[in-house]
């Protein structure tokens, strides 16, 4: 009935009811459009990090052995309301793992999340980990895994090399869920937003508006490059030119309607972090008029970019771009210097105009270096470790000076505090190796329990290096009998204890180059601190239009910068204008570059440009899909050596052009022009007076007047020509491999002329070769490969040819130093045994006459002659 009631009530008022429906309708529309356009403020932001933007290198971490520990560096960006975060992990390990005895644990910032099985191998295994939300926090967080396994059937040491497990990081990842959106970026947070994980695979980008980059431009941008890299830790910086031509420099078919630049949202970016620098009326188009108005002085901004803006970034929310501007080129200088100081914080607001910029920049804290003296393993960061099983791996790290020059017949001495239980059986051992050479071992004599104290173990000093370095411990514990591995309760134990130590003797203050060994470790001679004093100024020049070599030389800074541990200090020139009168980095197209610049290299310019424009042809044909046939290689290999059989091979004797007479597309050569020599003008004066007050500031506490350094410059060129060989490079051989011919080069010599000055030049022999090449250099790890004086490389090979140092020189850092005068004195002829053969027969010769003199002149007394 009330169905019913209701059915006649519908019936009866048709004129009432139409106006409810109506009002109801617009009332769900109105809804609805308010809720569509509140959805892209509270809509759910997904952060997808995978673990391999974590690290260099290949895309797996593998943990071998009993126990094994890897820890893994995630700095996660800024999130509002965090509400789920998904550990994934995909990993395999070996098939003879007793599954009872094998886990892997997984700690977040020292907190234990998660203890995963390690069975016998049936393919990937998959896991997620839902952590709880607050254990994870903006900025830098540790992700630690540690394996511990045993193995089902060989309780011996053999038995432990059976036992792995390999996380692939490509298919791992961190996700971060949040409620509250993308929150708008501010300059507090900038510095996080720029080491970020979520966008570790993606460039900073600089942006260059107007024509092309300047001399203050190359500076500005090398200063902010050094800061990246420092942000991004041990992680290799990448860092792009992105340049955007001003409105109205394009124009349509008939040249009469211009174009319309880009804006700052509309910036053709290849990812999402980028900065804008320049002075106020130069950045203007892009900013647009009220950002422009608010620059009254040194102003610094970050602007929010749209997920999906630009060309090849935007990928998701959290895209930014920094700006760095001023009314003159001194606010500019000041609001960069100002950026670029990562020990000061920025304010929490998206723009201010610098107030602090002329105070006294704060000095970094310095890594560590350890010099002569003892040093307890507890003070280098190890722990006292207790480890039960059959086979123990550890490692710590020693960093020495820059000017570290060991003496060959000295030794470091490793004092070992450990203790060994449980049954030993026969050929228990201590193992200790030293940047992966093997530098000493120590058997344990005892088949029971045995306690090391203050146990000498020589460690070469030759092994190690300037810089960092890695010593590893490995301890052999083989059972005193075979005992079933599923009943082996009481298994031998070892302990190495933090009161440990590393004594160091004395050694040369001595720096030989070239060395891009020491130039990739220490940054010297470009920075860094080599003997008392920092390293000085140095010139960075880059010849080229293309903003690829401007890219190249920021990201090859930004490097220096992470190894020199702080900022160092640049003089920028566009183009060649002369000579560079201090240590210099060079970079360009190898067909660009003057003949002054190969005046001392180790390879002809006629004869680098053909190996790379070879190498680079071959490149090219692999990242098409598409590769050279052998046959094709060889016909190219072929046609470089006969071009150069009809060529003399002295130093710079042909043009750079020439091998394009060779059939070898000569056009890519000269695709960035001339030397284009720069007009570097009154703000180069600027620049050289701004490297003269940090020289200045370095220099303070020296005492040693210059015409003493010259001469004692003076009297290492001379010690030098009877301690070093010249060893030229056989540029043949290079070409023997067809398969690895190098794309770029990175070669380091002597400056020519009196004064001992360095150049490192980087060249290819186009930019999308440099740019390749540069990807690749960090990347696939080839960094830590650098050797010698010159490195050869191509991104369609993981290799690098070494050329040994040719026309070596030496810098003596503490040249009023006696003792170090002596031990320069002891290495040099430690080096080169002919000379001490001679040294001691001419002393003996020398005691012999004057003997002789002696009982001669006796002889004579006594006869009264």
């Amino acid at each position: 009935m009330s169905g019913s009631c209701a059915h006649t009530a519908g019936r009866r008022r048709p004129g009432r009811a139409l106006p409810a429906l109506l009002s109801a309708a617009l009332l769900l529309l109105a809804l609805s459009l308010w809720l569509g356009w509140a959805a892209p403020a509270l809509a759910a932001d997904k952060r997808v990090i995978p673990l391999s933007n974590l690290r260099d290198g290949q895309a797996e971490v593998t943990l071998h052995g009993e126990t094994e520990t890897v820890a893994l560096r995630a700095v996660l960006p800024p999130v509002v309301g965090l509400t789920s975060v998904v550990l994934a992990l995909t990993y395999e390990n070996g098939i003879d793992i007793l599954p009872e005895k094998g886990s892997m644990s997984v700690f977040i910032n020292g907190s234990p999340v998660a203890d995963l099985p390690l069975a016998a191998f049936k393919g990937p295994v998959n896991a997620a980990i839902t952590l709880p939300a607050s254990l994870i926090r903006p900025g830098e967080n540790r992700i630690v895994f540690q394996t511990n396994a045993q193995h089902r059937a060989i309780c011996t040491v053999r038995g432990t090399y059976d036992l792995w497990a390999r996380i692939d990081l490509a298919a791992s990842s961190l996700t971060l869920v949040s409620d509250g959106g993308v929150p708008t970026p501010d300059l507090a947070m900038m510095r996080q937003l720029l080491a970020a994980s979520d966008r570790a695979r993606e460039p900073l980008a600089i942006v260059e508006p107007g024509g092309g980059i300047d001399a203050d431009e190359l500076g500005w941008g090398s200063m902010v490059a050094q800061s990246y890299g420092l942000l991004l830790g041990d992680q290799t910086p990448r860092v792009v030119a992105v340049s955007v031509p001003p409105k109205g420099a394009e124009a349509g078919a008939a040249g009469s309607v211009p174009m319309l630049g880009p804006t700052l949202e509309s910036l053709p970016l290849p990812g999402g972090k980028a900065i804008l620098i320049g002075t106020r009326d130069r950045i203007a188009p892009l900013l647009g008029e009220a950002r422009a108005a608010a620059i009254t002085g040194p102003f610094l901004a970050v602007y929010p970019l749209p997920a999906g803006g630009g060309t090849g970034g935007g990928t998701g929310g959290g895209a930014f771009v920094a700006v760095a501007s001023g009314r003159t080129q001194q606010e500019v200088d000041q609001a960069v210097m100002r950026l670029a100081d990562v020990t000061r914080p920025l304010p929490t607001q998206s723009s201010t105009i610098v107030a602090d910029a002329a105070g006294p920049p704060a000095v970094a804290p310095r890594v560590p270096v350890q010099a002569e003296g003892r040093y307890r393993l507890s003070e280098l960061g190890f722990q006292t470790v207790r480890h039960s099983g059959y086979r123990y791996a550890g490692r710590f790290g020693l960093t020495l000076p820059t000017g570290f020059a060991p003496v060959s017949d000295r030794s470091i001495l490793f004092h070992v505090n450990a203790a060994f239980e449980g049954d030993l059986g026969p050929g228990a051992i201590l193992n200790v190796r030293v940047n992966g050479q093997p530098a000493g071992a120590m058997e344990i004599d005892k088949r029971s329990s045995s306690i090391v104290e203050n146990g000498e173990m020589p460690l070469p000093m030759t092994l190690f290096r300037p810089g960092p370095n890695l010593i590893e411990v490995e301890a052999e514990l083989p059972p005193a009998g075979g005992t079933d591995c599923v009943f082996a309760v009481r298994r031998p134990t070892f302990t190495l204890f933090d009161s440990s130590a590393i004594e160091i003797p004395g050694f040369a203050r001595l720096v030989t180059l070239p060395s891009l060994g020491g130039f990739a470790n220490t940054a010297y001679p470009y920075g860094g601190t080599a003997g008392t004093e920092p390293a000085p100024p140095f010139d960075l020049v880059v010849v080229g239009r293309d903003p690829a070599w401007f890219g190249a030389a920021w990201s090859l800074t930004a490097r220096l910068a992470q190894r020199a541990g702080e900022p160092m200090t640049v003089v920028p020139y566009v183009g060649w204008d002369g000579g560079p009168a201090d240590n210099a980095l060079i970079v360009g197209p190898v067909a660009a570059l003057p003949q002054a610049v190969f005046a001392s290299a180790p390879i002809p310019a006629d004869r680098l440009a053909g190996l790379l424009e070879a190498g680079s042809l071959i490149a090219q044909a692999g990242a098409r899909g598409e590769p050279m046939p052998a046959a094709d290689r060889r016909a190219l290999v072929d046609r470089l050596r006969l071009g150069w059989s009809g060529i003399p091979a002295r130093q710079g004797s042909a043009r750079a052009g020439a091998v394009s007479a060779m059939g070898l597309a000569g056009s890519a050569l000269a695709a960035d022009g001339g030397a284009q020599g720069g007009v570097q003008g009154g703000s180069q004066d600027r620049w050289q007076r701004m490297a003269g007050d940090a020289k200045d500031a370095g220099a303070s506490g020296g005492w040693i007047p210059d015409w003493a350094r010259r001469a004692m410059a003076a009297a290492a060129r001379y010690v030098n020509h009877w301690t070093a060989e010249d060893a030229p490079v056989d540029v043949v051989a290079l070409t023997e491999n067809t398969e690895t011919l190098p794309e770029a080069a990175l070669l380091q010599y002597r400056a020519p002329g009196t004064e001992t000055l360095t150049w490192t030049l980087l060249t290819a022999s186009d930019s999308r070769s440099i740019d390749r090449a540069m990807r690749s250099l960090g990347e696939a790890g080839q960094w830590d490969k650098l050797r010698g004086g010159g490195a050869l490389w191509s991104s369609a090979a993981p290799a690098v040819t070494t050329l040994e140092a040719s026309r070596p020189y030496q810098i003596i850092l503490n040249p009023f130093d006696i003792g170090n005068l002596i031990l320069i004195l002891a290495r040099n002829l430690s080096q080169r045994i002919e000379l001490l053969f001679a040294l001691l027969m001419g002393t003996a010769v020398l005691l012999t006459v004057a003997m002789r003199l002696l009982l001669k002149h006796g002889n004579r007394e006594r006869s009264g002659s």
